[in-house]
């Protein structure tokens, strides 16, 4: 009885960790999405928006990001319906080079998209990292009133 018991607690010890919290690459990319902090920033003039796209590194300490292209962010806008009708990495050719970039902390990374042509009307923008380890996604509703 004795044994069967502590086999027993020696098989409830070993886990996969599957159900309190993930592999330890997820529990990584979970922290980084928690201190990676994204932002946009929207300019609309007379026939083009203007996307300021910047993540910050909060994370107390330097982060590698691997990125699988010479394209560092993405973007995608949806109308409406959330019916996608623009994404950028569609209608631009990147360099297919691995890049490594390491962010020190409160170090931030900046890419600025122009989107021409967008008739006027509401939409959604989400802005992305192409990063292996972290997307730092955000989402924002994005007006055109400027006619084209």
């Amino acid at each position: 009885m004795v044994l069967s018991m502590l086999i027993f607690g020696l098989m409830s010890g070993c886990g996969t960790g599957v159900g309190t919290g993930g592999t330890l690459d997820e529990q990584n990319k979970n922290e980084h999405q928690k201190q990676l902090q994204p932002e946009i920033e929207i300019i609309e003039k007379t026939d083009e928006m203007f996307i300021k796209y910047t993540v910050k590194n909060r994370t107390g300490e330097d982060v590698k990001l691997t990125f699988p292209s010479g394209l560092q962010a993405d973007y995608i806008i949806y109308d409406e319906n959330d019916k996608k009708i623009m994404q950028y990495s569609d209608d631009i050719f990147s360099t297919q080079a691995i890049q490594e970039v390491t962010l020190t902390n409160n170090e931030a990374l900046e890419n600025t998209f122009t989107i021409p042509n967008l008739y006027v009307g509401s939409f959604k923008i989400e802005v992305f990292l192409t990063a292996q380890e972290d997307q730092a996604k955000v989402v924002s509703n994005l007006l055109a009133s400027n006619s084209n």
